[in-house]
C-alpha cells in the first residue's frame, strides 16, 4: 500500500507539471491551451481597442445648448449651428457622438497617432465630434458656431504657448486606417489658467491640440522594426511611445525588403528615447504583442519578439505606456 501511495503522489506532480507548462495533463496533446485572445486579423485588433462614443441628445438646438464628456471636454454649441445636407437649418432631434483622446493610451487604442505629414507632433490632447439627426443622418454645423474647451492631460511644458488647432484627415491604406494631423485655418485658440485648451471656430470631426516638434538643431534619422518569427508586416503593427515628449506614433512603412517597417527618413530625433510596442495575430489567430525600450542613435534596427497574451494584458500594457 506504502508503495502505491507514492506512485499517487509520482503521478500527481507529473500531471500538476504538464499543466503549468502546456496547458494539459495529456501528453499526446499536440494542441495546448495558450492562454490568448483570438482575433481574425491585425484590423480586428484594431477594432477591438477602441472606445464606444459618448452619446448626448440635444432636443433644442434653436438655442444656444453644451455637451461635456466623461474626460472634462466641452463642447459649445451656438443657437441653430445645425444644418442637413441640404444646407436646411436643424433645430431639434440632435445626436452628437464625442470621442476623448486625452492620454496617449487612449490615442493608441483608438488608432490616433500625432504625425503631420510624417513629422512628429508634440500634442495636448484630442477628440472626435459629430452630429446626426434622429434618423442617423449626418449633420453639418455653420462656421463660427462651435467652440470647445479640451483638458490638457498630458505634459506639454515649454510647449504652452505654440500650441494650435490640427484637424485629422482619415486615409486608409490596404485596409487599415490612419490619421494625418493637418492645421486648421479660420480659428482661434488659447490656453486658459486652468490648462484648458480653448477652441473657438471648430467643424465636425477630429480635433487635436498640437504643435510640430521643432528639429532644428538636431541630427534627423530614421530606423528599422523588424519581429522575430514574422516576415510579412500585414500581420503586426509596430507603435512609438515617445517618452520625451507626448506624442505617439504608428510606424507603418514597409523596409525595402518587405518584412519590416520603418520610420521616415530624417524624421525622428537622434537621442529619442521611446518604447515600441508590437502587436500581431498568429497563424491559428492568437493575439501576441511585446515591447521595447530604445533610445534612437542612429540608422538603428531592431528587432522585437511578442508573446502570447490577452487583450486585457494588451490594454493594461498600452495604460501603463502612455496613462
Amino acid at each position: 500500500m506504502r508503495s502505491l501511495f507514492y506512485i499517487l503522489i509520482a503521478l500527481l506532480f507529473v500531471s500538476c507539471d504538464n499543466e503549468a507548462v502546456g496547458g494539459s495533463s495529456n501528453e499526446n496533446n499536440t494542441n495546448p491551451v495558450i492562454n490568448a485572445s483570438t482575433f481574425s486579423d491585425i484590423s480586428a485588433v484594431v477594432q477591438d481597442l477602441k472606445s464606444e462614443p459618448q452619446t448626448f441628445d440635444l432636443n433644442d438646438v434653436s438655442t444656444s445648448s453644451s455637451v461635456t464628456g466623461l474626460g472634462g471636454t466641452k463642447i459649445n454649441f451656438n443657437a441653430n449651428s445645425f444644418t442637413d445636407s441640404d444646407g436646411n437649418s436643424v433645430t431639434s432631434g440632435v445626436v452628437i457622438h464625442l470621442e476623448e483622446y486625452l492620454t496617449l493610451a487612449e490615442m493608441m487604442k483608438n488608432n490616433i497617432q500625432t504625425t503631420s505629414n510624417g513629422q512628429l507632433l508634440v500634442t495636448g490632447g484630442s477628440f472626435n465630434l459629430t452630429a446626426n439627426d434622429n434618423n442617423d443622418n449626418p449633420l453639418n454645423v455653420n462656421p463660427w458656431s462651435v467652440s470647445a474647451q479640451l483638458p490638457i492631460y498630458t505634459d506639454i511644458s515649454g510647449f504652452e504657448n505654440q500650441m494650435s488647432l490640427f484637424v485629422g484627415e482619415v486615409n486608409t491604406t490596404d485596409g487599415t486606417e490612419q490619421v494625418n494631423w493637418v492645421q486648421a485655418n479660420n480659428n482661434e485658440s488659447w490656453i486658459s489658467e486652468e490648462g484648458f485648451m480653448n477652441f473657438y471656430g471648430l467643424n465636425l470631426g477630429l480635433s487635436n491640440c498640437d504643435v510640430l516638434y521643432d528639429m532644428a538643431g538636431e541630427d534627423g534619422t530614421q530606423f528599422s522594426v523588424y519581429v522575430e518569427n514574422s516576415t510579412d508586416p500585414s500581420n503586426f503593427m509596430v507603435w512609438m511611445f515617445i517618452n520625451d515628449f507626448p506624442s505617439v506614433v504608428n510606424i507603418t512603412q514597409v523596409t525595402d525588403d518587405g518584412q519590416g517597417v520603418q520610420a521616415y527618413g530624417g524624421s525622428i530625433p537622434v537621442g529619442l528615447n521611446a518604447t515600441l510596442v508590437v502587436i500581431g495575430v498568429d497563424d491559428d489567430d492568437y493575439l501576441k504583442f511585446g515591447s521595447l525600450e530604445i533610445t534612437v542613435e542612429e540608422d538603428d534596427v531592431y528587432t522585437l519578439t511578442m508573446e502570447y497574451g490577452t487583450s486585457e494584458a494588451l490594454s493594461l500594457l498600452i495604460d501603463q505606456l502612455g496613462g
